[in-house]
Order: C-alpha cells, then structure tokens, then sequence
C-alpha cells in the first residue's frame, strides 16, 4: 500500500498519521483550517478553548507513541504535576489525592501543536490544509474507497489513495458519505445530554505557588448549580470551567459567571479567585448530543477506510475520554500493523470491529454517568439494562470513599471511570455488601427488588450479570498498575 489520506489534523488525525507513516511510504493529512504557526484555537475545533485533559491511561499511551513528549512540554511551558495534589470537593465531603510523577498540563491547542510538529517530521507525511473534503471516492462495484474528492477555493477534485481515514472530529460527515445504494448505516446509539460549559482564563502571579494540580467541586444537592473544574495550563494560565447537564446551561456572562462561582461556596476557590487577573470573557460551548455511530455493525463495509476518534463515537466532554480513546486507537491501530507487517485493503473493517470494543467500555461508562440525570434521555433499540443501577453504585462507593477517607477506594472508582479497571472490578457481591453494612445500599436495594438488575444471590462469581464485563485484553491488570 503507498498512499494513506487522513481526513482531520487533530489528536486522532495526527496520530493516525505517526502510526501509518511506519508503515506506508506516503501520508496524506487534508485539514480545512488554516492551521497556526503557534498554539492557539482554530475555528474547526471551537471546543479546544475549553479544558481537554487526558487521563492517565491517555497520557501512558501518548507517551508510548511519542518519546518525550512530555518533558517536551514541560520544557516549553506546560505545568507540572510535580509535588502537588488533587483536590475533590463533594457535599458530603471532601478527599486530597496525591498527584504522583511529573505530568505535563496543557491545553489543547498546545498538546496539539507540539504532536503536529513531530508528525510532520516523519518521512512522507504532508500536510494539504484549507482544503475541505466534500465526499468520498468509492468504487462500488469493487466495494472499495479509491480515494476523496476535495474543494479548496474555487477548485474541486478527487484525490486518489489506497486508504482513507477519517478524523472529522465531532461533525463527521462519514454516515452521510456511506448513505448510498449497498450500506446500510447501522442505527446509530445516541445520548441526548444538552450539556452546556463555560470557561474563563485567569492569569496566576509569577510568585504565587498552588499546592494542587487540580480542584473538582460539586455540589449537586443545590440544583442548578454546576460542576467546576480547576486547572492549571501552560504559561501560568489558569482555567476555570463550570459545565452542567440537562440544559441547565452555566452562565456566560461574566457577572452570571462569579455569581455561579459565588454558589459553589469554596474557600479554596474564594482566596484563589482574590490572587488571579481574568484574562478575558467567558466563552460558552453546547453539545445536544452524543454518538456511538456502531459502524462494527455494518454489514458491508468499504475496503480501503476506517474511522478513528470522534468520527466514530463521540464522548461527553465533561468525562474527558475522547482524547484518551482517540489514542488508544492510534496504538491499536500500531499493534495490529505490527501483527500484520502490511496494510491491507480490508484491513479497514477489522480494525473498525476492535475499535469498537475499545470505545465500548468508554462509552458504556459515559452512558452510566449521564443516565443518572433524568434529564439525559439514552435512545438505542438494544437497551441496556443496569445502566441506572451502575450509576447509582459507582456514586454510592464514590460517597462511601469519601465519607470514611478512603483514597484507594475513591482511586477504583477513577480507574474503572478512566477505562484501566473493568467496571465488574468494582461492581460486585463484596463492594454490594460493604455499602449495606455502611447503610449506603438503600437505593440499590430498590432497584434490586424493581427488577432493573438480577438478585444478588444469582449473581455467579459476584458479578452482576447485567453489568458488562468487556474484554480482559482491554483493560491493565491490577498487579501491572501497582506497580507503577
């Protein structure tokens, strides 16, 4: 195979792009923006002014796929993790995480930017930007992708490749592509959300030292009141985001900002708002829904594509799983590759169908978080059953955890929630019965005896049938994480 195109310069394009290039001697990356010359928003990722945080297994992956990175980004600004800590804040309590190592915080533009400019270095990668990509190039009757079909001012034409990957991002067009005599667009599985966030950039001052990393803030026992995530980037930039579900959209102005600020009630947060300089405006962000768009499922798939990232399942922005999974992708797509020693044109589908069993337990787990809300409203034909029931036990344990300062209970809610434990490794008879024996287990027990989940006392080996299990290759064995 000699000829690769990426539709989209982002995280998932980009490090498609690093994996492929070992593999084929020409790379084509087609990006519709003009892209800057430094790390700053563009208008095809209006989201990226807003945090994006990889979680641990991301940036594990990330560095795996680029040696050195992360002391790269270090050295040119980014915060570090080093000595500091993690700080959470609940209504029924409140629990300080060390932050171990010295992780590199960005935003997104940054870690982008700094990803492009190794990519572009690879031998027979380019870069076409301002150019749109308008359809595909398929050859029906050999049931392949031969190549794209492209606008750039007032100029349209086809670009031939062997195989193309498609990177849109959130927007994708790849259903409407494929909507043509012989496919079949399998029903996609969607999560009405109407989530809403907005973001304000402070300055922090050059002699102030903070002690965390990072502070979560809830406070859900006052509806209404959003979620805040504190966080500290490159540049000595702070960023404050509050974002909320169910259309009860945070506020963007800036005196509805402080006030939101205001009804969180911190006194971390109070003093910290007292020594910054806010650098601009609020900006706001909204998101209707969420997609698995299940193209596993497709009876007849293309030869010659694939679908890597959001293109393929798009995540709530507030679980922070996107750029993780998109990653996680790029490294499948590398061991499969290595497997294989070639990239054949069915090489496509296969790697569709093991995507998808990485994106299944990311999104199950995003599924369980947003379900919780009765204003989130799950449509799929194929129902899930326990989805309340997981939500309810993962809240249980996380208020069990914190209540009784438990941070290595609280730690296995954050690995299952960031996909490095299954979530049978928490859901299970023992964790069941220790919530009952803290009296905790009164709402589980209600939905037991309603019959959204079987008896505790069928469950075979402890585990609860209706919980998904995944597959074991999937997930980082405990004694490997312990280690670490």
């Amino acid at each position: 195979m000699k000829k690769v195109i990426i539709i989209g310069g982002g995280i998932a394009g980009l490090a498609a792009a690093h994996v492929l290039s070992d593999f084929c001697p020409e790379i084509l990356i087609i990006e519709r923006d003009e892209l800057p010359t430094t790390p700053e928003t563009r208008p095809g990722t209006p989201q990226a002014y807003h945090p994006h945080h990889l979680t641990p297994r991301g940036r594990m992956i990330l560095e795996q796929l680029f040696p050195g990175l992360n002391n790269e980004l270090l050295e040119n600004g980014a915060a570090s993790s080093l000595g500091k800590d993690i700080r959470f804040y609940y209504p029924f309590g409140e629990l300080i995480m060390p932050d171990p190592g010295n992780d590199a915080a960005c935003s997104r533009p940054f870690l982008e930017w700094h990803i492009r400019q190794r990519v572009l270095k690879n031998k027979g990668v380019r870069l076409l930007t301002e150019t749109t990509v308008t359809d595909l190039v398929i050859d029906s009757e050999q049931n392949k992708v031969c190549g794209v079909t492209i606008t750039s001012g007032n100029t349209t034409a086809d670009i031939n490749a062997d195989m193309v990957v498609v990177a849109t991002g959130f927007h994708s067009r790849l259903s409407e592509w494929l909507n043509r005599p012989g496919y079949t667009i399998p029903e996609p599985e969607l999560l009405t959300t109407n989530l809403g966030y907005s973001t304000r950039h402070y300055a922090l001052p050059p002699a102030l030292t903070l002690p965390w990393n990072l502070l979560h803030i809830e406070n859900q026992e006052q509806p209404g009141v959003p979620t805040c995530v504190v966080s500290i980037m490159e540049n000595n930039i702070l960023e404050i985001i509050l974002g909320n579900i169910g259309g009860l959209y945070p506020p963007t102005d800036t005196a509805g900002f402080e006030a939101a600020l205001a009804l969180l009630d911190n006194a971390v947060l109070k003093e910290l708002l007292q020594q910054v300089t806010p650098l601009e405006a609020p900006r706001g962000y909204r998101i209707k829904d969420v997609t698995f768009r299940h193209y596993e499922k497709m009876a007849s798939w293309p030869d010659g594509l694939m679908a890597i990232g959001d293109a393929f399942c798009t995540f709530d922005p507030i679980h922070g799983t996107g750029m993780t999974i998109a990653v996680m992708q790029a490294a499948l797509l590398q061991k499969k590759l290595q497997h294989t020693g070639i990239l054949s044109p069915s090489f496509g589908k296969d790697f569709m169908q093991a995507a998808a069993k990485i994106v299944a337990p990311a999104w199950w787990i995003n599924a369980v978080a947003d379900t919780g809300h009765p204003q989130v409203k799950h449509h799929y034909t194929e129902a899930q059953k326990g989805l309340q029931f997981a939500h309810v036990f993962m809240e249980q344990v996380l208020r069990f955890s914190v209540s009784f300062r438990q941070p290595a209970l609280f730690g296995l809610v954050w690995l299952v929630r960031t996909s490095f434990l299954s979530p049978q490794e928490l859901i299970n008879r023992p964790m069941l019965d220790m919530l009952r024996e803290a009296g905790l287990a009164g709402p589980l027990d209600q939905l037991i005896q309603s019959g959204e989940v079987s008896d505790p006392r069928q469950w075979h080996h402890d585990r609860c049938p209706d919980i998904p299990a995944f597959e074991e290759e999937l997930f980082i064995p405990r004694e490997v994480l312990s280690r670490q």
